[in-house]
C-alpha cells in the first residue's frame, strides 16, 4: 500500500486529543475510561469501527505506515474517540488489563484493520478507475470533434 501523507492540522486524532498531556486526578479518570472500554467488546467493536469510519485522514496517514504499530495505533484513537483520553495514557493502562482482554482487543482491532485496508483499496481502485474512464472519454471525443 502507497504510504499517504496529510499535515497534523488535518489529524482528526490530533484535534481530539490524542497527543496531549494530562496528570494528576484527571490522568487517573482517563486510565479508567481505558479498562472500561476494553473490558467491553461491544464499546471496543464500536470505537475501533468508528476510528476508520470518522477519522479519514489520521487513518490514511498512520494505517498506510508500514513501521507503525497498527494494531496499536487503532486501540489508542479509539480510546481517544471514547474518551478523549491521549496515547500514552492508553500505553499506561494497557499493562492493567488481563490478557484475555488484551488479546481480544487486538484481535478486534486487526478485524479493524483489515476492514479499512479493503476499503481503502476499493476507494482507490473505484477512484483511478473512474479517472481512466474520464481521460478514455476525452480521448474520444478529442478523436471525434
Amino acid at each position: 500500500m502507497k504510504r499517504i501523507y496529510h499535515p497534523y492540522w488535518l489529524w482528526e486524532d490530533y484535534k481530539a486529543g490524542f497527543y496531549d498531556n494530562l496528570s494528576g486526578g484527571e490522568k487517573q479518570n482517563k486510565v479508567d475510561k481505558v479498562v472500561e472500554m476494553f473490558n467491553s467488546k461491544e464499546l471496543t467493536e464500536t470505537y475501533m469501527d468508528r476510528v476508520i469510519t470518522e477519522w479519514r485522514y489520521s487513518c490514511e496517514h498512520n494505517l498506510t505506515n508500514e513501521s507503525m504499530n497498527k494494531i496499536a495505533y487503532i486501540g489508542q484513537a479509539a480510546c481517544c474517540l471514547y474518551a478523549k483520553v491521549p496515547y500514552q495514557i492508553t500505553m499506561n493502562a494497557w499493562n492493567k488489563l488481563d490478557l484475555i482482554i488484551r488479546n481480544q482487543a487486538d484481535s478486534i482491532a486487526n478485524i479493524t484493520i483489515k476492514k479499512w485496508e479493503r476499503n481503502h483499496k476499493s476507494e482507490i481502485m473505484l477512484k483511478n478507475g473512474k479517472e481512466s474512464l474520464i481521460q478514455m472519454e476525452y480521448q474520444m471525443k478529442f478523436q471525434l470533434n
